[in-house]
């Protein structure tokens, strides 16, 4: 164990005063945060997709994310690796003998498509997708975001949620959580899975994680429209009504 010296009492000492007088500092000119704690928005469960305001007026009112599951590599594509190329055919470095559930590792294999500059801007895009290497100016490339797994359904949650795990809330629940809706008769929060099925990490995808459940995303398409809208056929019109009403009186009990 080391020992408390005098030389560590005082720098510890200076540190700590130092840190009193900025906040001290910081809170006569107003520049500490807000006293409330974190900013939280106010939510009536009575109505938790009301409209709630922002912190800064938004310059988008509407926003689509297209997620395509399984689509082609980034490597063909947008993302140019000169390195790859050069080590084509070569072992991985520091790899030789590594084993995954996918098996051994295979030496380097760089793109079979070549890649050229496009556009004003120079963005090396791949001869696979020659109508959108027309359209590099007009889109936003981004080529700094790494994750900790290689694996579809863990892959699909970090890029939904930002986490590998599940249990976390989806972009678009977090967003419901904080600006509500002003829409109050569709849902503020839509997912559109493909007819042909859901992505391997499923409803994670557009799930509310650990926020409530009502902040989750509607998930509908073609071929499943919107669920439990229209009344069983053996349920009559009066039971139906009754069952609301009953479920309804249950709510306000619950809300009081």
């Amino acid at each position: 164990m080391s020992q408390f010296t005098r030389r560590r009492l005082l720098m510890d000492t200076a540190q700590g005063l130092g840190g009193i007088a900025l906040a001290s500092l910081l809170q006569e000119q107003g520049l500490l945060a807000n006293e409330s704690g974190p900013l939280r928005p106010e939510i009536d469960p009575a109505h938790p997709f009301a409209s709630r305001s922002p912190h800064f007026a938004p310059r988008a009112k509407n926003v689509l994310m297209i997620f395509c599951s399984g689509a082609c590599s980034q490597i063909d594509t947008f993302d140019y690796k000169p390195e790859l190329i050069r080590r084509h055919g070569e072992p991985m470095p520091g790899a030789e003998d590594l084993i995954t559930f996918q098996g051994g590792q295979g030496n380097l294999t760089k793109s079979p498509w070549k890649f050229k500059p496009r556009g004003e801007s120079g963005k090396m895009v791949s001869e696979l997708v020659p109508q959108l290497g027309e359209l590099a100016d007009e889109m936003c490339f981004i080529h700094s975001l790494t994750g900790k797994t290689n694996t579809h359904g863990p892959g699909e949650n970090f890029m939904s949620t930002g986490f590998t795990l599940d249990g976390f809330p989806s972009m678009g629940a977090w967003v419901t959580w904080a600006l509500g809706t002003e829409n109050q008769n569709l849902p503020s929060y839509v997912a559109i899975p493909d007819p042909r099925g859901t992505p391997q990490s499923s409803v994670n995808n557009w799930g509310p994680g650990f926020l409530p459940a009502a902040f989750q995303g509607t998930d509908f398409n073609a071929s499943k429209p919107l669920r439990n809208l229209e009344r069983p056929s053996g349920v009559a019109p009066e039971t139906d009504r009754r069952t609301r009403d009953f479920l309804q009186q249950l709510n306000r009990r619950h809300l009081e």
